[in-house]
């Protein structure tokens, strides 16, 4: 008699919602001020021309105050100081955005393809696999489309649970996808970050 399946050895369903949260709260790293990147012509002078317009706004500023401090002007010296740590904010966030658009400029002919193997996993743990590479895809720009192998089922026939589990959630969310093969699924992302499984809590949906 096989002996039942009890909870502990069952994978835990994952909370999608703070897999989102931590995916979302990942920054482009800071690009230092003056540190070059390469762009096409002037390109990168266009993108960075606001963040050096806070930037000189904020060493005039902070001069400005030293000057005012050092003729006994506190209160003036104070609101220059202020003024200037709100031009370094403003300047990081330009710099922070300057980053990103240099980022797609630089890559949107770019595609890259991650494959994943699938073949051989138990459904729920193939597909909470399968999940994390989406939301993965959905937040880090250079990954759009992924390979994922599922076998073609015990007679070879393309026909295995695995893939119909596969192709359902892909139906299920409105991802665009393609057979390459009778074992192998193409997935293609087009900057999809909402997905109904993330108020799920099944990993087998």
């Amino acid at each position: 008699m096989p002996t039942p399946k009890t909870a502990e050895h069952e994978p835990n369903n994952m909370n999608w919602k703070n897999i989102v949260k931590k995916m979302t709260s990942l920054k482009p790293v800071d690009t230092e001020q003056g540190q070059l990147v390469n762009a096409k012509g002037d390109e990168y002078q266009v993108l960075r021309e606001t963040a050096k317009q806070h930037w000189d706004s904020m060493k005039s500023y902070y001069h400005k105050a030293a000057t005012a401090f050092t003729k006994g002007e506190k209160e003036y010296a104070s609101y220059l100081s202020e003024q200037g740590r709100l031009k370094s904010k403003m300047a990081r966030e330009a710099d922070e955005k300057a980053s990103q658009d240099i980022f797609s400029a630089r890559n949107k002919s770019i595609e890259n393809v991650i494959t994943i193997d699938l073949h051989g996993q138990h459904i729920k743990q193939a597909m909470k696999v399968l999940k994390l590479h989406l939301l993965f895809g959905a937040y880090v720009r250079s990954v759009r489309s992924f390979r994922v192998i599922t076998g073609c089922g015990s007679h070879g026939v393309g026909k295995s649970k695995l893939k119909n589990s596969v192709i359902n959630l892909l139906q299920q969310e409105g991802i665009s996808w393609s057979e390459e093969n009778r074992g192998t699924l193409l997935i293609k992302l087009n900057g999809q970050t909402d997905f109904s499984f993330l108020d799920s809590g099944s990993d087998t949906d």
